[in-house]
């Protein structure tokens, strides 16, 4: 088993396993930090519509008040630079610090959205949520 960069679903059958790749690091000497957060899948395909539905929304609005036009990759752009998380990636050995809905897991997308929707509603921008949507079905529950 190697352990990927993005990390390792952690599990009582892959106890030993995870071991077992770590022992040789640490025969080493080195010094190594170890986090443990619970599991959360990546974004879902259903978050994701609902964020460009949502842009959709947003440039339909701001375009119908506004002479100068938006579009929906703009208004994206926009939203991530204001509530996108960073995230650090490396690519060829050196370290990059980007704001990518693609890097977020379904919690972190979760609160993202939440962001948007509240900043609408301060705008006045109406957005829509359907009503089988994951997005609605987590705002249920934490409400």
């Amino acid at each position: 088993m190697q352990i990927p960069k993005e990390g390792v679903r952690l599990h009582k059958t892959n106890f030993a396993a995870i071991g077992q790749q770590l022992q040789p690091l640490l025969e080493s000497g080195d010094c190594y930090r170890l986090i443990i957060k619970p599991w959360s899948e990546k974004r879902s395909l259903s978050q994701n519509s609902l964020m460009w539905m949502w842009n959709s929304d947003i440039s339909t609005q701001v375009n119908a008040i506004s002479t100068e036009k938006l579009s929906d990759e703009e208004i994206h752009e926009f939203l991530k630079g204001m509530f996108c998380p960073e995230k650090e990636i490396e690519i060829l050995g050196e370290s990059k610090i980007v704001r990518s809905t693609k890097l977020l897991d379904t919690e972190e997308m979760t609160f993202y959205l939440r962001r948007i929707e509240v900043w609408c509603l301060t705008k006045g921008i109406k957005i829509r949520i359907p009503p089988n949507s994951e997005y609605h079905t987590k705002r249920l529950i934490n409400e």
